[in-house]
């Protein structure tokens, strides 16, 4: 298999599944503002959507959209207990994987579309705050070590990614204890850490 990724962006979240799970993978860089990909390939060839991760699983068979890419990926090994066979374990984290990706993922990328006005950076600060209070008080009353139940999943995967750009906005996470405890736990994994400093993101 092969990632087609830009460093830190939500494509994160699927390198950190590949760490998790017993497969060979290679990674291919985007530059997202030039469309070619660090061998030179026009990105659109590629994915016409433009934006990443793309998965190629097969030559010519490519899957996109993190909805999709992370429960693939997390299904691949069973006994990595990654996603829920089936049943409401199942569908509980693709309720809060569409949840990431539709509110918070949207949320986020307001600040990285262009300019806003002190206006429009207010309602936007906002409106990440509004989406993390529901977060952290889910967590408070959840009794599980992780999103879904004690094991680390796909869902995690995204909320940490996600929540990663408030290093780029100016945003406090001091406020949610709860996502900020996650956050330290997932961080730890071997996994995030591989995939951080392969993208660049720590030393």
């Amino acid at each position: 298999m092969k990632l087609y990724y830009s460093p830190g962006a939500c494509s994160l979240a699927a390198h950190i599944i590949l760490n998790e799970i017993n497969v060979d993978f290679d990674l291919e860089r985007v530059n997202l503002k030039t469309h070619k990909t660090e061998k030179g390939t026009d990105y659109y060839e590629i994915n016409p959507k433009g934006y990443v991760p793309a998965l190629e699983i097969n030559p010519g068979l490519i899957l996109t959209e993190n909805v999709a890419i992370l429960p693939f990926l997390a299904q691949h090994d069973p006994k990595q207990d990654l996603i829920p066979p089936s049943g409401m374990g199942r569908a509980k984290v693709l309720e809060w994987l569409g949840y990431l990706n539709s509110e918070l993922h949207d949320a986020y990328a307001v600040f990285f579309t262009g300019k806003l006005g002190d206006d429009e950076k207010e309602k936007a600060y906002a409106e990440v705050d509004r989406l993390l209070t529901y977060i952290d008080n889910y967590l408070e009353n959840w009794e599980c070590d992780y999103l879904v139940d004690d094991n680390f999943g796909p869902a995690d995967a995204y909320l940490f990614v996600l929540t990663n750009w408030s290093n780029h906005i100016e945003h406090d996470l001091s406020p949610y204890k709860n996502i900020v405890a996650l956050r330290n736990k997932i961080a730890e994994r071997q996994s995030v850490q591989i995939a951080m400093r392969d993208e660049g993101l720590i030393p």
